[in-house]
């Protein structure tokens, strides 16, 4: 059985007109990217924005027609690429799922079939028989998930979208893929978010530029990814607003000089810089750490370690002394932020501005180093062997 989209996708090519020559000053959005995804594998599409993500994803739906080259899809296919796409507006949820489920190919019968399984998964039922157009983007995603899931198509192709979603939601939709590549089918999902591809891919393409850059097991892919997105310097540039700027670095305790590698364990300052051109009352400072997915790992606040707020009337630098430095070896970012005392939005703030790499070293004199692999924190602690008690 054919789908509505095919049989439409079918007509159009009988009256097709020949393509006008491409205008000059035009680029391609993608360009011979080729890549093979077996059957039942969780495959992320990563990249920055601009890479041609959205595009691809467009092009295997047969939303974007390519201009060369052709995309084989062996099954049915399933997608949740924009809020609000394959709905009526006018018709109520419960209508939009016997429309999304016959574009799919799929009988009455069927549908009705899974549709309370829709409806619980989405958890949404107060408004099912309202009209989508009246829904936030929050339940037309619930709503478009749940359908693209239990409809179950051959291939699922998952857009961002998923992060308008809750928590909830999104661990919710993570475990139905996975539980969709378990059953035997493909799943294509795009996102930013590095953490999220590296648990649920088992393989990644890292577009750059409409080109593919790498493809290959994910923990790869997303690794070349973040090398190329992370600043490589070990000296934030300086970040300014009209009246303030700051910049930060690392250096060795009690010293000028700037770490190129900082070893796990060692002792190091994180040195602020605040500069202002009218006088500054009352600034709070905090330095932040991330892992190169986003996630916090550590802030640094001024408050918290004692110092009180403070002015500044031309340069002022703030200290964070760092010992016994628990990051485990890999690859950090930092950024920091200038807050005027009682104010919730930062009056200067980066989130990024400088990178640096943590190297191995022994602790206790062990002959056996921590590696990346052991995590990202080192809890402060030792250990000993003993003979058990009675």
């Amino acid at each position: 059985m054919t789908s509505l989209k095919e049989e439409v996708l079918r007509f159009l090519d009988r009256f097709g007109e020949e393509r006008p020559a491409r205008p000059s000053g035009e680029f391609y959005a993608l360009n011979n990217v080729t890549f093979t995804v077996p059957v039942g594998s969780v495959c992320g599409i990563i990249g920055r924005n601009g890479s041609g993500k959205t595009t691809l994803l467009k092009v295997l739906t047969s939303i974007t027609e390519p201009d060369q080259g052709e995309a084989r899809l062996r099954g049915r296919v399933g997608s949740l690429l924009e809020v609000g796409a394959g709905f009526h507006p006018e018709l109520d949820g419960i209508e939009n799922i016997y429309l999304n489920g016959a574009i799919l190919g799929m009988s009455k019968s069927e549908i009705t079939s899974k549709l309370d399984r829709i409806i619980q998964f989405a958890d949404i039922g107060a408004v099912m028989e309202t009209p989508v157009k009246r829904y936030s983007s929050g339940m037309y995603v619930r709503l478009a998930f749940a359908i693209a899931a239990y409809l179950e198509p051959d291939i699922l192709l998952v857009d961002e979208v998923l992060a308008v979603g809750d928590a909830d939601f999104q661990r919710k939709s993570l475990a139905k893929m996975k539980d969709a590549a378990g059953e035997g089918r493909t799943v294509l999902f795009v996102s930013h978010n590095m953490a999220m591809v590296r648990q649920l891919c088992d393989m990644a393409v890292f577009l750059e530029g409409g080109h593919v850059k790498q493809i290959g097991p994910s923990s790869a892919a997303i690794d070349c990814y973040l090398k190329a997105s992370t600043p490589q310097s070990v000296q934030g540039e300086r970040t300014e607003t009209d009246h303030l700027w700051g910049e930060l670095r690392i250096v060795e305790p009690s010293s000028e000089t700037v770490c190129a590698h900082l070893k796990f364990g060692g002792d190091y300052d994180f040195v602020l810089r605040l500069g202002a051109k009218r006088p500054f009352k009352r600034g709070v400072a905090q330095v932040r750490i991330f892992d190169q997915e986003g996630v916090l790992i550590s802030s640094l606040e001024s408050l918290a370690e004692g110092v009180d707020q403070f002015d500044i009337s031309e340069t002022v630098e703030v200290v964070f002394n760092v010992r016994s430095l628990g990051l485990l070896p890999g690859t950090y970012l930092a950024g920091y932020s200038l807050f005027a005392w009682g104010e919730e939005e930062p009056r200067l703030s980066t989130e990024t501005c400088l990178s640096f790499e943590v190297i191995p070293t022994t602790v206790n004199d062990a002959s056996w180093p921590y590696l990346r692999e052991h995590g990202i924190v080192r809890l402060s602690h030792s250990a000993n062997l003993r003979a058990p008690g009675p």
